[in-house]
C-alpha cells in the first residue's frame, strides 16, 4: 500500500467512525465554524482546567475532509495550551502550503492531510476545525 492510499485510508475512517462527535454541554468554551461555500456547519467543544484542555468534542455536519481534521483534532487538543494549538495551527499551514513538505512530528496523524495540499480549495476544509477551536480558545464570538 503506497503511503497516499494509507493517509486516505485514515481520511477515510475518521469520516466513517469520527472520534468525540458530540454535543459536551459542561464544555468551558466553544465556537461556531461554518464554511458556507461548502455547507460545512461545525461546532467545537471544550473543556478546560487551568488553561489546559481536559477535553475536545466537536458536532455538526461536514465533508469529509472536515470531518477527518475535526475527528483528529478532538483526540490531539487534549492535553494542550493555547499556545499549543496556535504552534499546531502554523506546523499544520507549513504541512498544506505544499504538497512536499515533509511530515510534522508533532502533528502526529495530521499528517495524513497533507495529500489535500494538492487541491488549494479543499484545504480551507482541513483549516475549519482548527480555526473554529482557535476562536474557542481565544473566546471569539461565533461568526
Amino acid at each position: 500500500m503506497a503511503l497516499t492510499e494509507l493517509y486516505q485510508a485514515r481520511i477515510l475512517e475518521h469520516n466513517r467512525a469520527p472520534h468525540n462527535h458530540f454535543e459536551m454541554p459542561d464544555a468551558t468554551h466553544s465556537a461556531h465554524g461554518l464554511d458556507a461555500l461548502c455547507g460545512d456547519n461545525i461546532r467545537v467543544w471544550l473543556k478546560l482546567r487551568d488553561g489546559v484542555v481536559e477535553q475536545a468534542s466537536w458536532s455538526g455536519e461536514a465533508c469529509v475532509i472536515t470531518t477527518a481534521s475535526a475527528s483528529m483534532l478532538s483526540d490531539w487538543l487534549v492535553g494542550k495550551t493555547l499556545d499549543d494549538v496556535r504552534d499546531g495551527l502554523a506546523q499544520f499551514a507549513e504541512l498544506l502550503e505544499n504538497p512536499e513538505t515533509e511530515s510534522k512530528r508533532g502533528l502526529g496523524p495530521f499528517n495524513a492531510l497533507q495529500p489535500v495540499a494538492r487541491f488549494p480549495s479543499r484545504v480551507r476544509n482541513a483549516f475549519l476545525p482548527w480555526k473554529t477551536a482557535l476562536d474557542a480558545l481565544e473566546g471569539r464570538p461565533p461568526g
